[in-house]
């Protein structure tokens, strides 16, 4: 049986921000220096436009450039000055993790592991009026 409580991290958080420094109506966010392939951005992930509204799905990267087809925006593309913030997932506030957390102590665990909210070398025997159980080094009742 678990317990316990849920704690659940959401991609609420932009993973990387920035500036376009390339020029006007670019289909390429440019941005020198952001080491977008060796600082873990993936493709398949959302990037935002926060200047004009657009946003998309990161289809190709390399150390300076993200390529995406945007949609929703006022021009759909990049113009020089564009901020930028780019997600872990493909939707903004999609789930990314969750642990459980016990009952009396507030160490994390996986759900599996919890018996009544409690790891279980932490469960008193007693804890639930269990009257046959006593103290430690005490026979149990009948």
């Amino acid at each position: 049986m678990s317990g316990g409580a849920i704690e659940t991290h959401l991609d609420d958080e932009p993973f990387a921000t920035g500036t376009h420094k390339g020029p006007d109506a670019s289909a390429t966010l440019i941005c020198r220096g952001a080491d977008f392939r060796s600082g873990g951005v993936q493709t398949g992930v959302l990037i935002k436009n926060t200047t004009d509204g657009s946003s998309g799905l990161i289809t190709a990267r390399d150390e300076n450039t993200v390529t995406a087809t945007l949609t929703g925006g006022t021009d759909n593309a990049w113009d020089y000055g564009d901020t930028y913030e780019i997600y872990l997932t493909a939707t903004e506030d999609s789930e990314i993790s969750s642990i459980w957390t016990d009952k009396r102590y507030g160490r994390k665990a996986d759900r599996e592991k919890l018996s009544s909210g409690l790891m279980p070398e932490d469960e008193d025997l007693d804890e639930y009026d269990n009257p046959h159980v006593f103290g430690p080094g005490q026979p149990e009742g009948r």
